[in-house]
Order: structure tokens, then C-alpha cells, then sequence
């Protein structure tokens, strides 16, 4: 491994810890209103999510770890912001 991929991993790690801060942030502060069904989905989504990210680390691929988490992270915003939307009624 050369310095340029050690600081390219770097790079990457910082990202990580930032996507896993605002996923931690959701997860804690956004499903306030969420029922057991809505758990459920977003438990099995997160399973496969951790078993990717097992993967890819595995792999030392943090760049697609990180793909995988935005990609997760923005399943789950506009998750959220349909299910808040069916709670309070306001369905499009």
C-alpha cells in the first residue's frame, strides 16, 4: 500500500464517519412516529447494508462502503419523510 492510497483510505474514513454520524442522528432523532412495520423494513435494510459494508471493508474498498452508505442514508431520509408525511396526513 503506498502513501497515496493510505491517504486516499483517509479520505474515505473521514467521509465514513460523517455518513455513519448523520445515519447514527436519524436513527436516535427521526423515527419518533415509526411503528413496528416501518422498524422492521429499516431493520432489514440496515442488515444488508452492515453485511455490505463487511464486504467491501474486507475488500479494503472504503470508496464503495461509502457509496453504499449514501446511498442507504438517503433511502432512509425520504423513508422518513414518507412515513411523516402518512402520520400526519399529508400524502401527496
Amino acid at each position: 500500500m503506498s502513501y497515496e492510497d493510505l491517504e486516499k483510505w483517509k479520505e474515505q474514513d473521514d467521509e465514513i464517519k460523517i455518513l455513519t454520524k448523520n445515519l447514527h442522528h436519524l436513527v436516535e432523532e427521526c423515527l419518533n412516529n415509526m411503528g413496528v412495520e416501518e422498524y422492521e423494513v429499516i431493520q432489514e435494510r440496515m442488515k444488508i447494508l452492515i453485511e455490505q459494508g463487511m464486504f467491501w471493508i474486507k475488500e479494503n474498498n472504503s470508496k464503495r462502503f461509502a457509496y453504499d452508505l449514501r446511498q442507504f442514508t438517503s433511502w432512509l431520509c425520504d423513508f422518513i419523510g414518507d412515513k411523516e408525511r402518512e402520520f400526519w396526513g399529508e400524502e401527496e
